[in-house]
């Protein structure tokens, strides 16, 4: 309430205010919200891309190490050796080595390489060292074991001291027979591997992971490289899973479902998007040729799309904020000045109250406004009051001198009536009937129309003083006017409003038979129905053209006063019809001129107007 009593320039500030802040605030949260999806959706595309240029090189780097067991045949002698079914002396066995030594020499993060003959089961090894030997079981002319049937797959995840290594398994085959004569085994470190998934890591984003194989092997994870000891956590303080922990086969919910949507036909595609509460996993997965499945999945924090957006939200708060305070300046500048205009116009208004009509007029303006307009009809209006203020007492003279003629010239109805009573006792006693019944004819009309508290009548009354009209004109026109009338007795009380009947025959008389052919058959039909009281007046007159029955219709409809003289009467009776029944009344016109020309009014019998009749005929 104490803000609806403030003055005008606060509730408009208030009001841009209000009006402004609240778009606004809609405004930003949707944009919080559709700033925040359309980050996300273009960090995992951005993402996704990144993985499938890195996911060629892999392959491509892969590819390359299954090929290092082809450059055996680049050495015809190492083959012949390798293809011996004696076994090799020691200087042979050295030779081996040192050609061995010599393809992977280029390969610093290959680490222990492992050959072992199908044809003497004689196993060499070179880079012993740097990781442990690999027993290679015998296969001599007969299949590896099944306990050994992890040597069978091209690539291998295996850990060395805890850490995952990809080992490659190449078989050696005799060109001509097509037979594995030997398998060359070798472990690499992920060291070209780690600078793959490089480009895909970034300081504010999530770990990347590289799984290997169809049961997802995790081959690498830039997770422990990340800060151990502060930043173990990702947001939310959730802790990622380490290298060890996937090493030993304890899986994230997230690697479930990546497994499941990733063996589930309906479900499985190249390319996807995991949702937890912490952030998203982005990942993507390709077969190569070799039939190797690689996955690449990367996190991206949802910490780091909520300070994207976050930043997004700052700086369009920081431009509504100068927005609401150069809005709320502004209004209050247009508002002390429109306020200033209207307060003279309240000084001009309390001199106008004190009589002082003489206002001091600015100069008008080229291109007025709405208030300078106001202004302009203020002092049109004081010119006016000051005219009419001096014209004022000369009007009361003359308003007096006006009801002192109207007065003087008023007569009584009574006196008149009482004067045709008189005229109508000397015809009796001159023995002048004729005259006698024609004044009493003339004073029953007479009395009928000026009796004016009474709106509505009974339809015998209204019969009654059309039979008095009809006996005054057939005196007048003697037989060039016939009149018929037939009713129901049991519409006599159906109240109807006076003078409905004599404007229409009072018209058909005009302008059938004074404009006419001088003769004129008028017939008034009647009939009851059950919400009803139907009236037609028939005649033979000169009757209605099409155009003067538009004319009465739009007289009717429009409310307009007919420009020609036929049909005013008409008009008025319509009208006056419609405002008394409303809705409910109808009409019609249909006239063949000289032959027959209805006009029918329809008028709706209400249950009250009834009950009135019925109080009406009791009291008489």
């Amino acid at each position: 309430m104490k803000l609806v009593k403030v003055s005008i320039i606060t509730k408009i500030i208030v009001s841009l205010i209000v009006a402004t802040t609240v778009p606004f605030i809609i405004s930003n949260y949707l944009s919080y919200q559709i700033t925040g999806n359309s980050i996300k959706r273009q960090l995992v595309e951005l993402n996704q891309n990144s993985m499938s240029i890195t996911m060629s090189a892999l392959q491509s780097y892969l590819h390359e190490l299954s090929l290092l067991g082809l450059t055996y045949f680049s050495d015809p002698e190492l083959v012949r050796l390798l293809s011996e079914k004696k076994p090799q002396n020691p200087a042979e066995s050295v030779y081996i080595e040192q050609r061995l030594e010599k393809i992977y020499a280029n390969y610093s993060e290959i680490g222990a390489v492992s050959y072992k003959s199908a044809l003497t089961n004689k196993q060499f090894n070179i880079r012993n060292h740097y990781n442990e030997i690999v027993i290679i079981p015998d296969f001599k002319d007969h299949e590896m074991s099944d306990a050994h049937s992890e040597l069978k797959q091209p690539f291998q995840v295996t850990l060395n001291n805890r850490e995952p290594r990809l080992r490659v398994n190449k078989p050696f085959i005799d060109i001509y027979t097509r037979e594995v004569i030997g398998l060359t085994t070798f472990d690499v470190k992920p060291l070209q591997i780690k600078n793959f998934l490089t480009s895909l890591t970034t300081s504010e984003q999530g770990p990347v992971y590289l799984f290997i194989g169809n049961n997802l092997e995790l081959l690498y994870t830039t997770a422990d490289e990340m800060d151990s000891t502060s930043e173990q956590s990702l947001s939310k303080g959730v802790k990622q899973p380490t290298q060890q922990e996937t090493a030993q086969k304890t899986r994230e919910p997230w690697q479930v479902e990546l497994y499941q949507r990733l063996h589930t036909p309906q479900l499985s595609t190249d390319k996807g998007e995991l949702q937890t509460t912490e952030g998203s996993y982005v990942y993507f997965t390709k077969i190569d040729e070799n039939g190797l499945i690689m996955t690449i999945v990367k996190f991206i924090p949802r910490t780091l799309i909520n300070k994207a957006r976050n930043s997004a939200l700052g700086k369009t708060l920081l431009i509504q904020a100068v927005s609401i305070i150069f809005i709320s300046i502004l209004a209050t500048l247009i508002s002390y000045y429109m306020l200033r205009r209207i307060k003279i116009m309240f000084q001009h208004i309390k001199q106008l109250q004190m009589g002082n009509f003489q206002l001091k007029r600015k100069p008008v303006q080229k291109t007025p406004d709405e208030l300078d307009l106001l202004e302009i009809r203020l002092h049109e209006m004081a010119g006016e009051l000051d005219e009419l203020w001096n014209k004022q007492y000369r009007h009361q003279l003359e308003l007096s001198q006006a009801r002192l003629k109207m007065l003087q010239a008023q007569i009584n109805p009574h006196f008149l009536y009482n004067t045709l009573q008189s005229i109508a006792t000397l015809a009796i006693k001159s023995k002048a009937h004729d005259v006698s019944d024609r004044l009493a004819d003339f004073a029953a009309m007479f009395r009928y129309s000026m009796d004016i508290e009474n709106e509505d009548v009974s339809l015998e009354e209204e019969i009654e003083h059309i039979q008095h009209y009809m006996v005054l004109q057939q005196g007048r026109y003697k037989q060039r006017l016939q009149f018929e009338l037939e009713y129901p007795n049991e519409a006599s009380c159906v109240l109807v409003p006076k003078m409905t009947l004599q404007p229409l025959v009072e018209n058909s008389i005009i302008h059938g038979l004074e404009r006419g052919n001088g003769q004129i058959h008028i017939v008034i039909n009647i009939v009851l129905t059950k919400h009803s009281l139907l009236i037609e007046v028939i005649d033979n007159g000169k009757g209605f053209t099409d155009q003067q029955i538009e004319q009465v219709k739009a007289g009717y409809l429009e409310q307009v006063v007919v420009s020609e003289k036929r049909g005013i009467g008409l008009s008025n009776v319509l009208k006056r019809l419609m405002l008394y029944y409303g809705n409910g009344f109808t009409w019609s016109i249909s006239s063949k001129p000289y032959k027959k020309t209805i006009v029918a009014l329809s008028l709706p019998i209400e249950s009250s107007r009834e009950g009135q009749a019925d109080e009406v005929i009791n009291r008489r």
